[in-house]
């Protein structure tokens, strides 16, 4: 008989009698934190101890971690849940002044190249780093987030309707409040996984993750599941920052983009302009973009699409209509030849306003959402999107759960 794709696990949980307030104890996941001692002085069993380690010599940051989650498993501060499960996570959220809820639930599923999707290529170093992490602790810290196609809804329904077990609700530091869930009962953990056994998984977030565990030769890893389908997902995009190596006009720029951009200047008046031009290429059905220039602080050239930019390689139909695809590799690469090491991402253009009016960067390139489909198309044909393309909003938090692999 083959092994199921999903069945319910026993996370490693912190233990209510030692921990008062679980809020002290979570952090981001390791890829967006820019500040590690935030999250040591909130609590000393914040799970950044485990997440993003430091060395405390003669150990390295690796087995640092590992004596620490040995000391907390001996000192019960984490312990292991009683019973198999499959644990419900809830996320709300106001966005652009609009409450949203994303529902999903984490549990185990098997390893299948074939069935869990990718979209994004991996960085050696990263790679590198939760390898050692990972195989050190023998522990996923922080879960890989994907998404599975569910239009009519029927593990949403599981997801509400089922009987379940509350063990977390709290407000992060982002006021978002979580609240994790056991779901109680065989027959409905049965059905769920029942109903997953002929989807796909479309990773959102954390392919390195995914890649390591391949290279460790796991049957099952944890995946924190969410229907692509639900009003609860949300893709912010990255904007490209570039600073130039050598000095070029803002009218060069237009002029090499006037063959396939319409370009229509938008006065700036505050910081709400910005605004206002993310919101008008976010609406826009062809591929949209901004432009905003040192040369120009007065204006943001919205760019719209007149016809498809050419690329120097030969690409796949898929890529020619990525948004993403067309701005950052055709349009900075291919058009105007700015290269890789003069771009770097933000998904906060505001903060930089103040650079650029001072010249310490040159350009703002400002993108639209990635969306859901694009995501889908980009995995089904086994491509890849270029750097930085999606930011799933919000992330799902480190520490609530964690997973040993060893205590089967």
């Amino acid at each position: 008989m083959e092994t199921p794709f999903t069945k319910p696990f026993r996370a490693l949980i912190y233990n209510k009698e030692k921990i008062d307030d679980i809020s002290t104890c979570v952090c981001p996941p390791y890829d967006v934190i820019t500040d590690r001692d935030i999250y040591v002085r909130k609590n000393p069993y914040n799970a950044i101890r485990l997440e993003l380690p430091e060395a405390a010599p003669p150990f390295d940051e690796y087995t640092a971690a590992k004596n620490t989650l040995y000391k907390w498993l001996k000192d019960e501060v984490l312990i292991q849940d009683l019973e198999d499960t499959i644990y419900i996570y809830e996320q709300e959220f106001i966005s652009d002044g609009s409450p949203y809820i994303r529902r999903g639930f984490i549990a185990l599923n098997r390893l299948d190249k074939n069935r869990i999707l990718i979209h994004e290529a991996t960085r050696l170093k990263a790679k590198q780093d939760r390898e050692r992490l990972i195989s050190t602790l023998k522990t996923y810290t922080s879960f890989v987030f994907g998404l599975y196609e569910d239009k009519d809804k029927s593990i949403e329904d599981i997801l509400l309707n089922s009987e379940r077990g509350l063990i977390y609700d709290f407000i992060d530091e982002n006021s978002i409040k979580n609240r994790f869930y056991r779901i109680i009962g065989k027959d409905n953990i049965k059905t769920l996984c029942g109903l997953m056994e002929d989807k796909k998984i479309y990773i959102a977030d954390g392919h390195h993750r995914l890649d390591v565990s391949y290279r460790l030769n796991l049957e099952y890893i944890p995946i924190y599941l969410t229907n692509m389908y639900s009003n609860g997902i949300l893709i912010w995009p990255y904007h490209r920052i570039i600073k130039f190596k050598r000095h070029r006009p803002l009218t060069d720029i237009l002029n090499a983009l006037d063959d396939y951009m319409a370009i229509e200047r938008q006065r700036v008046i505050d910081e709400g302009s910005i605004k206002k031009a993310l919101d008008t290429i976010a609406k826009e059905i062809k591929p949209s973009y901004g432009l905003y220039s040192k040369d120009d602080m007065e204006n943001i050239y919205v760019l719209r699409e007149k016809r498809p930019v050419v690329f120097r390689e030969e690409v796949h139909d898929v890529l020619k209509r990525l948004k993403v695809n067309i701005l950052h590799s055709g349009i900075l690469n291919n058009l105007l030849g700015i290269e890789e090491e003069e771009i770097s991402f933000t998904q906060d253009p505001l903060s930089y306003t103040g650079q650029l009016k001072q010249g310490i960067i040159d350009l703002m390139a400002l993108l639209p959402p990635t969306t859901v489909k694009e995501v889908k198309d980009i995995a089904d044909n086994s491509l890849y999107m270029p750097p930085k393309s999606t930011f799933f909003y919000p992330k799902i938090l480190t520490g609530p759960l964690f997973y040993n692999y060893n205590y089967g």
